[in-house]
């Protein structure tokens, strides 16, 4: 038998090794870059930061982002479908000081590889509620009217002032609480009932929210003392009419005590604020000082009423359903509440908010949306309901 030359047999063997040895190597996956990089401040929560994920075939290859702040401080978010990370506020100092804008970027992690810098979000600051307004005073106009002042905080939470609310109602007399609004440091109160003591308190809003001033208290004209509805709550007069506040104080003694001192206060009277320095009204500021941005945030709401019941004897027969205790959102957008058993509920418009008032006993089935804004998307419609008892 005649064996098969070397050659001939190394030309066999390329043969049979070819499909495997030829085979095409697969082409890296590229990854792209992150797009739609937004950033903005939450109460509560800290600086979020949104994006829109990688698609297409490098989806699959895609285990993570890396958010990097301008500070250099980085947020992890795993899965290839994250599109959110969330530097904290509950790990204050974290790096970041109020009112001081900063930007945020992404980068999308393939195992040991990564993609190339998103563009940079849009600057973003971190800004709160405005400090309530100090000294408010009333002044009787007569019968009907009152006229309140108060001197504004200078400190504005980092965003425009966009106006004052004033609340006011009967000493003792919760349910009859009412507001107006203001853009000014000033506001009348008309159309109040005669010979009554009136609770006020003045609320400085900004788009973050509004924080209320202590009460002060003031009364209408007085009448014979047998016509007062209400026990008058203690006072001290003194000083000029422009005093509104006492470098001394009246120390009343022990309950043995038989007599009473004057003594020096704790703390001076603070310098007056010249009006000049108060903080600019503009009430056009209701929007996110923030903005613009490139993707809008999920508002991340709920709204819950179970396991709640109210009788129809309750004092206040409303409930404020506006509240934390029952919706929770990062929208700042109005709320809609929508009873939907109208005859054992409806939605009322009570001090400056949507509010739950009862009708008859049953079950109140009530039903919430918040529309988008600038910043957020619109919430689905949520359903909720709780008891009305007799």
């Amino acid at each position: 038998m005649r064996k098969t030359p070397k050659v001939l047999l190394a030309a066999i063997v390329s043969l049979v090794l070819a499909p495997s040895a030829l085979a095409a190597t697969p082409a890296p996956v590229t990854i792209p870059a992150v797009a739609g990089v937004s950033a903005t401040w939450v109460t509560g929560e800290g600086f979020i930061v949104n994006w829109v994920p990688v698609s297409g075939t490098a989806k699959s290859s895609v285990t993570g982002y890396t958010v990097t702040s301008s500070t250099g401080q980085t947020c992890l978010a795993s899965g290839f479908a994250s599109n959110e990370c969330v530097f904290s506020s509950s790990k204050v100092p974290f790096g970041f000081k109020p009112f001081i804008k900063y930007t945020f970027t992404v980068v999308a992690n393939a195992g040991k590889l990564s993609g190339p810098v998103s563009a940079p979000s849009n600057s973003v600051g971190w800004f709160g509620a405005p400090a309530y307004p100090t000294f408010v005073a009333g002044k009787t106009v007569s019968d009907n009217q009152l006229d309140v002042q108060w001197i504004p905080d200078e400190f504005t939470g980092g965003a425009p002032i966009n106006g004052y609310k004033v609340y006011y109602w009967p000493l003792n007399q919760d349910a009859e609480k009412k507001m107006v609004t203001s853009s000014t440091n000033s506001v009348s109160l008309v159309g109040l009932t005669k010979s009554t003591w009136y609770v006020i308190a003045v609320q400085s809003c900004n788009y973050y929210g509004c924080t209320t001033s202590d009460w002060a208290y003031q009364a209408t004209t007085p009448a014979a003392a047998s016509t007062s509805k209400t026990l008058l709550p203690r006072t001290i007069s003194g000083g000029s009419a422009s005093t509104t506040c006492w470098n001394a104080i009246l120390d009343g003694g022990n309950p043995a005590s038989t007599s009473a001192t004057l003594i020096k206060a704790l703390t001076a009277c603070p310098v007056p604020v010249k009006p000049s320095t108060w903080p600019q009204v503009d009430p056009t500021a209701t929007k996110s000082p923030n903005l613009p941005i490139a993707t809008k945030f999920s508002p991340k709401s709920s709204f819950s009423l179970a396991n709640a019941s109210y009788s129809m004897s309750y004092k206040w027969n409303d409930t404020n359903i506006n509240t934390t205790n029952f919706t929770r959102t990062r929208s700042l957008a109005p709320r809609n509440y929508e009873s939907l058993t109208p005859s054992v509920c409806s939605i009322i418009l009570k001090d400056g908010v949507q509010q739950a008032h009862y009708l008859s006993a049953g079950t109140c089935t009530i039903r919430m949306t918040i529309a988008e804004d600038e910043t957020y998307e619109a919430t689905a419609p949520i359903t909720s309901s709780f008891v009305v008892k007799p």
